[in-house]
């Protein structure tokens, strides 16, 4: 994109913008950032826009980082030029920009990459995780040009290791699904006589039993507590409430839940028939009224107009889109816990702990396993056993009885 074309890309964006219903104290600011921006590249006599440019510009003018950006103020002077390039060449803009998400391929390993793109397209995994793991490697690679690595045949064991030491801003979680992605890199490159060791080599699996870690459980009590806790009077507390409840008494997914469509809600029998994402599985679940009427009240009185009018959850600021990404419902529930003013300590916050705690709960009241495992959409009662690990009421019947001893 050259400079002088800013100011035609720039009118044609604040046009879009309006479309998408953004305030106009929005748009005020978007068109601040470009404008100064623009000055700023005439003053240095700069023809071309790329990531160098904007990264010294925000770091200059704003001292902002432009990869990793601390506040949300910093995240807002940033988005102007992001969404500026990325309507520039695409027509189109992204609604959020995780951090690190605009890292460019390293020229040194372009080709390379094309083939691992090959290599990650062929997977037989979603759109999203693709998405992801490409992210993943691109990220890995500009890590290996920043310590003088710029050939694969030089890369060694230890620089994996390295990196994902280096990611101090990443949670063990996050850094497991990154070695997890370069364990696979590796061991196809291993497998194509690109690498002398293999994935395994870099990162031995280590297995362990799936139950032996207690899952995080809230008392009937407590989930009642938090629902009664939320304040429906607002229009951001009646969606809290709608995805709270759907998720507290039916333990839906939260990527089910982002998916949810009108055409799944079938009024009349009162049910929602599901097909989960991560099974592929026809799950029907009933309609209460302790969900169907937060969720009436939702799409009477909260959920604005879309485009994407298929489905039941839109965002609550423009562009009105539906939810793309699972992490918003982990966030509405996590505020849930915290204004109950539960101790949340060694406990998860997000949709899952609602999920096993529904799951324990309607144990504890002796459902049947094989019940709670239609309700939960699990192809086999094994799956749901696990559960049994919190539920303190039954656990004593699964003991041995021992002998008297004289």
């Amino acid at each position: 994109m050259k400079v002088s074309e800013i100011s035609k890309t720039a009118e044609a964006l604040y046009a879009r913008m309006k479309k998408d219903r953004y305030s106009q104290s929005v748009i005020d600011v978007t068109e601040w950032v470009i404008r100064h921006f623009e000055r700023y590249c005439n003053n240095k006599g700069i023809i071309f826009v790329d990531v160098p440019t904007m990264t010294q510009f925000l770091l200059e003018q704003y001292d902002v980082d432009y990869q990793y950006p601390k506040l949300r103020m910093q995240s807002q002077l940033r988005r102007p030029l992001l969404i500026m390039v990325e309507f520039y060449e695409s027509g189109n803009y992204c609604k959020t920009h995780q951090r690190g998400s605009t890292t460019e391929i390293p020229i040194e390993y372009a080709a390379f990459f094309m083939n691992c793109r090959n290599f990650v397209n062929g997977l037989g995994i979603g759109v999203k995780s693709k998405a992801r793991k490409l992210w993943t490697i691109t990220n890995y690679l500009a890590y290996l040009v920043s310590i003088g690595v710029t050939d694969v045949k030089d890369i060694k064991i230890n620089d994996s290791h390295k990196y994902l030491n280096s990611l101090e801003k990443y949670s063990p979680s996050t850094k497991r699904i990154v070695a997890s992605t370069i364990r696979e890199l590796y061991e196809w490159m291993y497998a194509e006589n690109i690498l002398g060791f293999s994935g395994r080599e870099a990162f031995p699996l280590i297995r362990k039993c799936p139950k032996s870690d207690i899952m995080s459980y809230y008392s009937r009590d407590e989930v009642l507590k938090m629902l009664n806790s939320i304040d429906t009077s607002t229009t951001s507390g009646k969606t809290s409430f709608f995805v709270f409840s759907i998720t507290a008494f039916l333990g839906i997914r939260a990527g089910d839940l982002i998916s949810l469509k009108f055409s799944d809600i079938d009024w009349a029998n009162n049910n929602i028939n599901i097909v989960q994402q991560k099974t592929g599985r026809l799950v029907c679940l009933p309609l209460i009224d302790e969900v169907k009427f937060p969720l009436l009240d939702y799409v009477k009185n909260v959920r604005p107009p879309s485009d994407d009018k298929d489905y039941i959850l839109i965002t609550a600021y423009a562009p009105y889109t539906r939810y793309t990404c699972a992490t918003s419902i982990w966030r509405t529930i996590s505020r849930c816990v915290e204004h109950a003013g539960l101790d949340g300590k060694g406990r998860h916050r997000g949709p899952h702990a609602l999920r096993h705690s529904l799951a324990t709960n309607l144990l504890n009241e002796n459902v049947p396993l094989s019940a709670i495992s239609n309700i939960l959409g699990h192809s086999s009662t094994r799956t749901t056993e696990i559960y049994i690990s919190v539920d303190e009421k039954n656990l004593k019947e699964l003991s041995l009885e021992v002998e008297d001893v004289l």
